[in-house]
């Protein structure tokens, strides 16, 4: 006589990586629009946009080289010259951010942003013309991109993941394109795009998957921020605030 066992197999089962909830990105939407009332005085008057930008602290590399005016690194990320740039800004910050945020959480997230804007205004600050006034979240939407990149190739093995990551090549593609045109800064959104290169390596969660019992099913979890983030951040940060020395110097 031949015995069955008789006991039912587990069917496969599906695990999905666990998303943060979106706390940042409307706060930081909010912040810019806020930040852009003034400049409805203006009239499209260039002129008048061009004091406006410098006396809200819009990035131009004389002030930051010759008077040490550094908030200026951070302060130009939420200012945008007219209505159109501050609309396409804010649309691409909705978009990816909202991406970005859920993914990396709302802590990472912000550490990466401010990397980002950090980043590329050093960037501007190093290369673009000394007299050159530049404004806008670009380079810190240009480093989410960045952030993205290195989030998707971590976990290519992950089919939604894998075609996220053609898409943000494209868009940091086409965005260091745009930099070429006149009146967009390209040292912004290479810095930017640098800078959350940076971020997302240093930043990249990690994950656990938590085997299931017959009370609750297996699921992945997030594991807890560890010393090997604590170090590549300090690497990044050190290597912008290096950066921005040597800039300082140099020039």
């Amino acid at each position: 006589m031949v015995y069955e066992d008789s006991t039912p197999v587990a069917p496969p089962q599906a695990l999905s990586l666990p998303l943060a909830p979106i706390r940042a990105i409307y706060p930081l939407i909010v912040v810019n629009v806020l930040a852009f009332i003034p400049y409805l005085s203006t009239l499209l008057n260039l002129e008048d946009i061009w004091y406006l930008t410098l006396s809200l602290g819009g990035l131009i590399p004389l002030a930051v080289l010759d008077y040490y005016q550094l908030w200026r690194l951070i302060t130009a990320g939420f200012l945008h010259f007219d209505f159109l740039h501050i609309a396409f800004n804010m649309y691409a910050l909705y978009n990816i951010g909202r991406s970005a945020e859920r993914l990396f959480g709302t802590g990472r997230f912000l550490l990466g942003y401010l990397l980002s804007l950090l980043s590329g205004s050093v960037l501007v600050t190093a290369l673009a013309g000394r007299e050159t006034i530049s404004a806008g979240a670009s380079g810190a939407i240009m480093g989410i991109v960045g952030m993205l990149l290195i989030y998707s190739k971590n976990y290519r093995e992950v089919p939604a993941v894998n075609a996220m990551f053609g898409g943000m090549l494209r868009i940091a593609l086409l965005n260091l394109g745009i930099g070429l045109l006149p009146g967009i800064s390209l040292w912004g959104h290479l810095g930017g795009l640098l800078g959350g290169l940076a971020a997302g390596w240093a930043l990249c969660p990690r994950y656990q998957i938590i085997a299931g019992t017959e009370w609750s099913p297996a699921r992945i979890t997030e594991e807890w921020w560890s010393r090997r983030e604590t170090q590549r951040l300090a690497l990044v940060t050190a290597g912008l605030v290096a950066a921005l020395v040597l800039t300082l110097w140099v020039r």
